[in-house]
């Protein structure tokens, strides 16, 4: 995939895990089919494709991933939620042709810790019933709010965290929980945007001399969720709080041309926000 941002001192790029496929009732909740399966037209099984983007940041001397897919660990629960394909490999195999080992990462950010953005925080041992951090070096983040709600899950949420992401995190030692917004590296900042999650973040990068990145997660699946606020998934356990989230961070966007990058949409991986003859918002590609 192309760099999102490529500077002496900063850059982003846009890695995968893979694509999986999804009910477009899930993806698109209250919207009627009629009008999302113009935009996305659904398979024979009422399936959308969903990259399971990751972000790498390399800025400060650190390599820092945003959100890092499904993962490899058997799972009844997300076999029988959705498919994935991986034509060119997972993650790790994405890293590596940057060059990357799991080792040389220095910080993992989740968005939040759903199963398809926390799969490869963790990895199976020798021992079936172990698992242990991928990336041996780093330090992982999320809000105390998100990591709560992930260990104390009820009939809606419980088929979506699973422990064996996160728990071994907790219990090596490397697990940050953040309570707002939080400076993880020079000019990378963790913001707190509710709504899919009660403790749902986004990533801001904000290199010297460029617009910033926004980062966004589950705040938007796809960038037209992100222009037309009442457009949330089905997914999203506080989708009034969803609607005002992505109204303050429209107008960010807008103010400050950020270039904004989706965690699952499949056509513009990253876009800009812009405004329409008629004054309504609408995301366009962003020239890379």
């Amino acid at each position: 995939m192309p760099d999102v941002l490529h500077t002496p001192a900063c850059a982003v790029h846009l890695l995968s895990d893979g694509v999986s496929y999804w009910d477009g009732g899930g993806a698109f909740g209250l919207v009627p089919r009629v009008k999302w399966s113009k935009i996305l037209p659904p398979d024979e099984h009422n399936r959308v494709p969903q990259e399971l983007r990751s972000v790498l940041i390399q800025t400060d001397g650190q390599n820092i991933l945003v959100d890092c897919g499904v993962g490899n660990k058997p799972n009844d629960v997300i076999a029988a939620q959705y498919e994935v394909r991986r034509p060119r490999g997972h993650l790790l195999d994405d890293l590596a042709r940057h060059g990357l080992a799991p080792e040389d990462i220095h910080a993992v950010v989740f968005t939040h810790l759903h199963g398809d953005h926390a799969g490869w925080a963790t990895r199976m041992t020798g021992n079936p019933s172990i698992c242990a951090p991928t990336f041996p070096r780093a330090r992982y983040y999320a809000q105390r709010q998100e990591y709560h709600d992930a260990t104390h899950t009820n009939e809606r949420t419980r088929n979506t965290y699973f422990p064996e992401n996160y728990a071994p995190l907790m219990q090596a030692g490397v697990f940050t929980l953040l309570d707002g917004e939080a400076e993880i590296a020079p000019g990378v900042r963790a913001v707190p945007t509710p709504g899919h999650t009660a403790g749902h973040q986004s990533v801001v990068v904000e290199p010297v001399g460029h617009p910033p990145v926004l980062i966004l997660g589950d705040l938007a699946t796809y960038m037209i969720q992100f222009a037309r606020l009442p457009w949330v998934t089905a997914y999203d356990v506080l989708p009034l709080v969803t609607i005002e989230t992505k109204r303050a961070w429209q107008h960010w966007a807008h103010a400050h041309q950020a270039a904004l990058i989706s965690p699952h949409d499949t056509q513009i991986p990253v876009g800009r926000l812009v405004k329409t003859d008629k004054g309504f918002f609408d995301v366009q590609p962003a020239a890379l």
